[in-house]
Order: structure tokens, then sequence, then C-alpha cells
């Protein structure tokens, strides 16, 4: 069983090629680090996994779902559903609550669950910083809260860009073992982009990415 599995993809730019010949599956419960050059292309790569980028060659299946002829408002509900995403700058509003922030992939599913939303917390220890705002948080606790709203809705594929890269590194480590531990319980896959040897040593396969494809790191 695979959460996501892409053949053939190719990118370029203009004249320039990004990548070309990606062949990759993921499992459940599976993280796989991506490494590779500044420019390499891992944050498009990402971007065209996620239906977000339009790569110019070859197929994505996420979660059983072909993305080639679907629309935007498809491949945006699909999103919404099956992605999880953790960014190395946290992106959470900056007017909402910690609860509040964590709480936001369900209600853009139109779902409430109030319980979900505190096990979640629980799950990264801050349950009892849930009426915060993010000013209020140090960046190793902004980074768990996104990583709880990334698994709030249970998504089938986590894509974490640079997740621990403004981490000191104890709290990058703290951060690498909760992903870990809330991924397979949600059952997801995770992709994990990193320049850190450390955080890629935490990953079950090292794939490395160049322009001419993917490798075993």
């Amino acid at each position: 069983m695979t959460v996501l599995s892409a053949r053939g993809l190719a990118k370029r730019y203009g004249d320039t090629p990004v990548f070309a010949n990606i062949d990759l599956d993921l499992a459940p419960g599976e993280i796989v680090a991506l490494l590779g050059e500044s420019g390499s292309g891992k944050s498009t790569l990402l971007n065209c996994l996620a239906g977000l980028d339009e790569a110019d060659a070859g197929s994505i299946t996420l979660a059983g779902h072909d993305l080639r002829p679907m629309g935007d408002e498809a491949r945006s509900a699909l999103r919404r559903e099956a992605l999880g995403f953790v960014f190395q700058a946290f992106h959470l509003l900056p007017h909402l609550s910690v609860a509040d922030n964590v709480a936001l992939p369900l209600r853009l599913l139109g779902q409430r669950d109030d319980g979900r939303v505190a096990q979640m917390l629980a799950a990264v220890d801050l349950a009892a910083l849930a009426a915060r705002m993010p000013r209020q948080l140090s960046g190793g606790q902004l980074q768990r809260v996104a990583i709880a709203r990334a698994l709030v809705h249970r998504p089938t594929l986590v894509l974490a860009d640079e997740p621990t890269g403004n981490l000191d590194a104890r709290h990058a480590g703290e951060v690498l073992a909760l992903l870990r531990r809330c991924t397979r319980e949600v059952g997801a896959a995770c992709l994990l982009v990193t320049h850190s040897e450390v955080a890629a040593q935490s990953a079950d396969r090292r794939l490395r990415l160049d322009v001419a494809g993917l490798h075993t790191a």
C-alpha cells in the first residue's frame, strides 16, 4: 500500500531543467528524508507532489487520486483532506490562539472536534498553552503547534519543508521525535526536506535530489 506514488516526474523553468526521472513511493508510517543542495528543486518537488505546481511530465497518485486530470478546485479539496504541511517558518496565524490554529484544518473541512484538538495539543505537550497567542511562544513551541495543526485532521501525507531549520539541536531533536510519533499515530507518510544530517538520520530512508533524479543517500 502506498500513500503517494510518483512516476517519471520532470520539471523545467524555461530552458533550465530542475529535475527529471523522479520515481517515488511513500508508505503509511514512513518518514523519508529528501536531501539536496540549495536550489536543487526540493521545494519545487514538494509543490508538485502537493498539486500546487504542475510537473512538465510524469504522474502523481495521492491517496488513490490521479492529480493529472484534476482541476484546481478538486486539488484544493484533496489537499485539505489528505495533506498536512509543516514549514520552517511555521506559518501560524498570529491573530488566532494556539488551539484555534490547530483547529483550522478541521474547520476548513467543515468539522469541529474540540476533543481532537485537545488530544493533539496534549500529544505535543502544549495542552496548558491552548489559549496563548503565537507571539507568546518560543520557536520550539511554535513548531510543535505547527505539527499538531498538520496532523489534527489525520492526513495521509505530511510534507515537512525544513521543519527544524529555525531550532537549536535540543529542540530539533524533540521536534523530529514528535513528528515520527505523531505521524505513525495517524498512519501518515512523511516526506521531510532537510539540510540537516541529524534530521536525515532520523528518517527511515534518505534520498538525494539532483537534476538527474532521486538517488539513495
